[in-house]
């Protein structure tokens, strides 16, 4: 059975300063995401597998990371340190970033 992950690709507006790759937010609402960005999907062509790449603007990812928060600090785990920790650093890399790649990724999860 195909599973699916997601990772963000941050590309900086400083041409001197080094890419990121992060983990796709725990925070942000996957089912969301693809709702409101699905239709950019641009395939990226792997002759197996269901892949696809979603490209935003630093300020389209700091509004729904915004929106994304809001709901998510109704959530008890929303104050935990490494969530913090690590919505402080997305916060950070956004705000320095020229381009935003949403990556979601399929493979074999061996649950048939």
């Amino acid at each position: 059975m195909p599973a699916r992950a997601e990772r963000l690709y941050l590309f900086p507006a400083e041409a001197d300063q080094p890419g990121q790759v992060m983990d796709f937010p725990l925070w942000w609402d996957r089912r969301g995401f693809f709702d409101q960005y699905g239709e950019r999907q641009i395939d990226l062509g792997h002759p197996l597998y269901v892949d696809y790449a979603f490209l935003l603007t630093p300020g389209e990812a700091l509004a729904w990371d915004k929106r994304c928060r809001e709901k998510f600090y109704s959530d008890p785990s929303s104050k935990r340190p490494h969530i913090v920790s690590a919505m402080q650093r997305l916060e950070s890399a956004l705000k320095g970033a020229r381009w935003v790649i949403v990556e979601s990724s399929e493979w074999e999860s061996g649950l048939d």
